[in-house]
């Protein structure tokens, strides 16, 4: 097994390494609004944001920017088969 540097992640050369973070929230509206969604984001009484991404027939959300590039993602690869479980992946993956 690899040694964690300094900074507590693994040294892997030549990989790119993105974390979900407040520093993808503008790349990832940037990929949707790309891909011609119309965006907007819903502030709630107890200071939670929800962000949507429309277009004509879908309207998906997601409690951050990431997270709805993820939703769009799922909606334009299974469309309104989306819901798959089959293959369970979940249980394909170690975890702890």
């Amino acid at each position: 097994m690899q040694k964690l540097n300094e900074r507590g992640t693994h040294n892997m050369p030549n990989t790119l390494n993105i974390t979900a973070a407040g520093n993808t929230y503008n790349p990832c509206l940037i990929v949707l609004k790309d891909k011609g969604y119309e965006l907007y984001a819903d502030c709630s009484e107890n200071d939670t944001t929800v962000w949507y991404a429309k277009k004509p027939g879908l309207r998906l959300s997601g409690n951050s920017p990431p997270e709805l590039l993820g939703i769009v993602i799922l909606a334009e690869t299974f469309g309104e088969d989306w819901n798959r479980q089959e293959p369970n992946v979940i249980r394909e993956i170690p975890r702890c």
